[in-house]
């Protein structure tokens, strides 16, 4: 009589520890080529941006984005997209994803990616766009002038960059790229992308 409680304890124990390997063995093995990812998102930004982490920092989340590009003769061209930004790097910097969709059935999707972030000894924001199908590198820097943000960089032949936020309100903004020939005495729009946040109305 004494012996049928430490049985049956025993039997409930074991049937425990059967359900908790079948438990183990239900739960998917973690994906490490995932890790990189997973390490570099941040939730916000670093503390020690204090202010100037609203600069860039107001455009996190995700856009619907109306492309726009000039073509040399002036016709300009549109396409859909999308825009994609969060903090990374422990919330020292932003990255970003400029994202077209496909231009025919069945093709790729066009991509590149911008890191920023702010250096601390000249005040100004450091930026690097990469779009590797086009082997495109572009390098600027800047900051907020005025109600707008406008980034400064060397473009090839020797001409310049001008890369501008404008027109930023809490859902929607419009992102122009100019490159002067003269030293900067004249500019020429390039492109015009009109960005809404997605989920929000016009």
């Amino acid at each position: 009589m004494k012996a049928q409680p430490v049985c049956t304890f025993l039997l409930v124990a074991i049937s425990a520890i059967g359900a908790g390997r079948a438990g183990l063995a239900d739960t998917p093995p973690a994906d490490h080529r995932r890790d990189m990812v997973r390490v570099l998102e941040a939730g916000g930004p670093h503390p020690s941006l204090a202010d100037e982490a609203q600069v860039f920092g107001r455009f996190v989340g995700t856009w619907d984005v109306d492309y726009g590009e000039r073509a040399d003769g002036g016709k300009w061209t549109h396409y859909p997209g999308e825009l994609i930004v969060g903090w990374v790097m422990d919330g020292r910097a932003l990255q970003d994803l400029f994202i077209s969709d496909p231009m025919t059935p069945g093709g790729e999707r066009g991509m590149g990616t911008t890191l920023r972030y702010f250096d601390v000894k000249s005040k100004k924001w450091r930026v690097t766009y990469i779009e590797p199908v086009s082997d495109t590198v572009a390098q600027l820097s800047g900051g907020q002038e005025g109600d707008r943000i406008v980034l400064y960089g060397e473009g090839h032949q020797g001409s310049k960059l001008r890369w501008s936020f404008n027109d930023i309100k809490e859902n929607s903004f419009t992102w122009r790229g100019e490159r002067s020939r003269d030293g900067g005495k004249t500019w020429t729009l390039e492109e015009e992308h009109h960005m809404k946040r997605r989920g929000t109305s016009s």
